[in-house]
């Protein structure tokens, strides 16, 4: 791809990183707080009592983000007590959906980041081509000539594959202490 195309194509996948990965972290934060409210509380007076805090906050989270009603009717409430629950799953899918999209967005970055390097070799190659006698080439001749290597989002170790199992290990460490 030339230079003009992978600068649309770091715009791009900039966008879809977005788009795939605000809507997925608010509807993963929403699935814990729901599941906080409703899995804590065990039916015991000492677990109602633990519970209690955690059910207000929660509560005035709920209240005062109303704007984010449909994550809040949507998002699924995962339960730690029956893995095999549909819910588990959807917020599985969720979880890992938030991850992706970070992805893009840092595959995006990467590609943005590399382009303003050969946008800066560009600028010395013009200043090399004004001062041939001869009429070098423009801005746009370099452009077109220059190929740009593209880059997947798989190549994005970290966040792919290493920060949702770290994400998930203490995530699960701090609900087991909290005894859920």
């Amino acid at each position: 791809m030339n230079f003009h195309e992978a600068k649309s194509k770091a715009l791009f996948k900039k966008i879809v990183g977005v788009v795939m990965a605000l809507p997925a972290i608010i509807s993963t934060v929403i699935s814990v707080l729901k599941m906080l409210y409703f899995r804590l509380d065990d039916g015991t007076a000492f677990g109602g009592a633990i519970a209690m805090p955690f059910k207000q906050l929660v509560q005035l989270i709920y209240e005062n983000t109303h704007i984010l009603n449909i994550f809040w009717q949507h998002s699924p409430t995962p339960d730690l007590a029956d893995l095999t629950n549909i819910q588990n799953l959807y917020f599985f899918a969720v979880y890992v959906l938030f991850f992706v999209g970070l992805a893009y967005f840092a595959s995006g970055g990467k590609l943005s980041h590399r382009l303003k390097k050969i946008s800066q070799k560009i600028e010395d190659q013009l200043i090399e081509e004004s001062i041939k006698v001869a009429g070098g080439r423009n801005r746009q001749q370099i452009e077109e000539s220059i190929e740009v290597s593209s880059s997947t989002i798989f190549s994005q170790l970290h966040q792919l594959y290493v920060a949702p199992v770290v994400t998930a290990v203490v995530g699960a460490v701090i609900l087991k202490v909290m005894g859920i």
